[in-house]
Protein backbone atom coordinates (compact mmCIF):
# COMPACT_ATOMS: atom_id res chain seq x y z
CA UNK A 1 0.00 0.00 0.00
CA UNK A 2 2.77 2.57 0.70
CA UNK A 3 4.17 2.04 -2.81
CA UNK A 4 0.69 2.34 -4.30
CA UNK A 5 0.03 5.56 -2.42
CA UNK A 6 3.39 6.97 -3.51
CA UNK A 7 2.69 6.05 -7.17
CA UNK A 8 -0.72 7.72 -6.97
CA UNK A 9 0.80 10.86 -5.48
CA UNK A 10 3.56 10.90 -8.12
CA UNK A 11 0.88 10.94 -10.82
CA UNK A 12 -1.12 13.63 -9.03
CA UNK A 13 1.82 15.92 -8.23
CA UNK A 14 3.78 16.19 -11.51
CA UNK A 15 4.15 19.96 -11.22
CA UNK A 16 5.93 19.70 -7.85
CA UNK A 17 9.66 19.13 -7.73
CA UNK A 18 9.94 16.22 -5.31
CA UNK A 19 12.86 13.87 -4.75
CA UNK A 20 11.01 10.60 -4.24
CA UNK A 21 12.32 7.97 -1.84
CA UNK A 22 12.95 4.51 -3.26
CA UNK A 23 10.43 2.04 -1.85
CA UNK A 24 13.38 -0.14 -0.82
CA UNK A 25 14.41 2.69 1.55
CA UNK A 26 11.02 3.01 3.29
CA UNK A 27 11.39 2.94 7.06
CA UNK A 28 10.13 4.50 10.25
CA UNK A 29 12.86 6.55 11.94
CA UNK A 30 12.37 5.78 15.58
CA UNK A 31 15.36 7.65 16.96
CA UNK A 32 18.10 9.47 15.07
CA UNK A 33 21.40 9.17 16.92
CA UNK A 34 23.60 11.25 14.63
CA UNK A 35 27.34 10.60 14.70
CA UNK A 36 28.09 7.87 17.23
CA UNK A 37 31.55 6.99 18.54
CA UNK A 38 32.21 3.40 17.44
CA UNK A 39 33.23 2.51 21.02
CA UNK A 40 29.72 3.45 22.27
CA UNK A 41 27.90 1.14 19.85
CA UNK A 42 28.15 -2.09 21.94
CA UNK A 43 26.70 -0.29 25.01
CA UNK A 44 24.04 1.33 22.85
CA UNK A 45 22.99 -2.04 21.38
CA UNK A 46 22.87 -3.66 24.83
CA UNK A 47 20.74 -0.87 26.31
CA UNK A 48 18.42 -0.87 23.29
CA UNK A 49 17.97 -4.66 23.34
CA UNK A 50 17.14 -4.57 27.06
CA UNK A 51 14.50 -1.88 26.46
CA UNK A 52 13.01 -3.31 23.27
CA UNK A 53 12.74 -6.86 24.68
CA UNK A 54 10.38 -5.58 27.39
CA UNK A 55 7.78 -4.32 24.89
CA UNK A 56 5.32 -6.83 23.42
CA UNK A 57 5.07 -6.97 19.66
CA UNK A 58 2.06 -5.18 18.20
CA UNK A 59 0.24 -4.44 14.98
CA UNK A 60 -0.09 -1.14 13.16
CA UNK A 61 -1.48 0.16 9.91
CA UNK A 62 -0.63 2.89 7.45
CA UNK A 63 -2.39 6.17 7.99
CA UNK A 64 -2.91 9.30 5.96
CA UNK A 65 -0.40 11.23 3.89
CA UNK A 66 0.77 14.59 5.15
CA UNK A 67 3.42 17.25 4.83
CA UNK A 68 6.04 18.67 7.15
CA UNK A 69 6.68 22.26 6.25
CA UNK A 70 8.45 25.35 7.45
CA UNK A 71 8.02 29.06 6.73
CA UNK A 72 9.42 28.67 3.24
CA UNK A 73 7.00 25.94 2.16
CA UNK A 74 6.59 22.15 2.09
CA UNK A 75 9.66 20.10 3.01
CA UNK A 76 8.67 16.42 3.42
CA UNK A 77 5.80 14.37 2.00
CA UNK A 78 5.05 11.48 4.34
CA UNK A 79 2.67 8.64 5.05
CA UNK A 80 1.53 8.40 8.65
CA UNK A 81 1.54 5.30 10.82
CA UNK A 82 -1.59 4.55 12.85
CA UNK A 83 0.24 4.09 16.10
CA UNK A 84 -1.11 2.00 18.95
CA UNK A 85 -0.13 2.89 22.49
CA UNK A 86 2.58 0.20 22.37
CA UNK A 87 4.48 2.12 19.70
CA UNK A 88 4.61 5.19 21.92
CA UNK A 89 5.61 3.01 24.90
CA UNK A 90 8.43 1.62 22.79
CA UNK A 91 9.58 5.12 21.90
CA UNK A 92 9.59 6.12 25.58
CA UNK A 93 11.53 2.97 26.49
CA UNK A 94 14.14 3.73 23.82
CA UNK A 95 14.42 7.37 24.95
CA UNK A 96 14.93 6.25 28.55
CA UNK A 97 17.46 3.53 27.62
CA UNK A 98 19.75 5.78 25.59
CA UNK A 99 19.64 8.88 27.80
CA UNK A 100 22.47 7.65 30.10
CA UNK A 101 24.70 7.46 27.02
CA UNK A 102 24.06 11.13 26.32
CA UNK A 103 21.47 10.75 23.54
CA UNK A 104 18.48 13.06 23.66
CA UNK A 105 15.30 12.67 21.63
CA UNK A 106 14.36 15.21 18.99
CA UNK A 107 12.66 18.22 20.57
CA UNK A 108 9.74 17.85 18.13
CA UNK A 109 6.88 15.57 19.10
CA UNK A 110 7.23 12.00 17.85
CA UNK A 111 5.15 11.67 14.69
CA UNK A 112 5.51 8.14 13.30
CA UNK A 113 5.68 8.21 9.50
CA UNK A 114 7.34 6.89 6.37
CA UNK A 115 9.00 9.55 4.21
CA UNK A 116 7.74 9.31 0.63
CA UNK A 117 9.63 12.28 -0.78
CA UNK A 118 11.35 15.59 -0.13
CA UNK A 119 10.24 18.79 -1.79
CA UNK A 120 13.03 20.66 -3.50
CA UNK A 121 13.46 24.28 -2.32
CA UNK A 122 11.15 27.01 -3.61
CA UNK A 123 7.88 25.04 -3.56
CA UNK A 124 4.71 26.61 -2.18
CA UNK A 125 1.74 25.17 -0.38
CA UNK A 126 -1.27 25.47 -2.67
CA UNK A 127 -4.97 24.61 -2.42
CA UNK A 128 -4.46 21.92 -5.07
CA UNK A 129 -1.80 20.24 -2.91
CA UNK A 130 -4.20 20.18 0.06
CA UNK A 131 -6.96 18.83 -2.19
CA UNK A 132 -4.77 16.00 -3.50
CA UNK A 133 -3.79 14.96 0.04
CA UNK A 134 -7.42 15.11 1.19
CA UNK A 135 -8.53 13.01 -1.78
CA UNK A 136 -5.80 10.44 -1.11
CA UNK A 137 -6.87 10.23 2.53
CA UNK A 138 -10.46 9.42 1.62
CA UNK A 139 -9.51 6.57 -0.77
CA UNK A 140 -7.13 4.70 1.46
CA UNK A 141 -7.33 1.44 3.38
CA UNK A 142 -4.41 -0.41 4.90
CA UNK A 143 -3.82 -3.96 6.08
CA UNK A 144 -2.37 -4.60 9.52
CA UNK A 145 1.38 -5.09 9.83
CA UNK A 146 3.26 -6.73 12.71
CA UNK A 147 6.00 -4.83 14.53
CA UNK A 148 8.25 -7.51 16.00
CA UNK A 149 11.66 -5.85 16.07
CA UNK A 150 13.65 -2.68 15.53
CA UNK A 151 16.74 -2.52 13.36
CA UNK A 152 19.63 -0.26 14.26
CA UNK A 153 20.99 1.20 11.02
CA UNK A 154 24.13 3.06 10.15
CA UNK A 155 23.04 5.94 7.91
CA UNK A 156 25.47 7.48 5.45
CA UNK A 157 24.63 10.38 3.14
CA UNK A 158 25.84 10.37 -0.45
CA UNK A 159 25.00 12.60 -3.43
CA UNK A 160 22.86 9.79 -4.88
CA UNK A 161 20.96 9.50 -1.59
CA UNK A 162 21.33 7.87 1.81
CA UNK A 163 22.68 4.37 2.34
CA UNK A 164 21.33 2.40 5.30
CA UNK A 165 23.42 -0.49 6.62
CA UNK A 166 21.81 -2.70 9.28
CA UNK A 167 23.98 -3.09 12.38
CA UNK A 168 21.72 -5.30 14.50
CA UNK A 169 18.15 -6.47 14.91
CA UNK A 170 16.51 -5.81 18.28
CA UNK A 171 13.71 -8.29 18.98
CA UNK A 172 10.61 -7.31 20.88
CA UNK A 173 8.87 -9.51 23.47
CA UNK A 174 7.01 -12.27 21.60
CA UNK A 175 4.68 -13.04 24.48
CA UNK A 176 1.17 -11.99 23.51
CA UNK A 177 -0.35 -9.35 25.81
CA UNK A 178 -2.29 -10.69 28.83
CA UNK A 179 -0.83 -14.19 28.55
Amino acid sequence: PAREIMRRLQKQLPSYRIKWVSAAQFHLTFFFFGDVDVQVIPSLIKRLQNAVSQIPFFTYSLGEPGIFRDRSGPRVLWLGIVAPAALHELRKAVDHAVAPLGFRPDSNAFHPHITLGRFLPGQKMTPSLYNILTETKSHQTSPLYSAKHLILFKSELFPAGPRYTPLTRLDMNFQPPNS
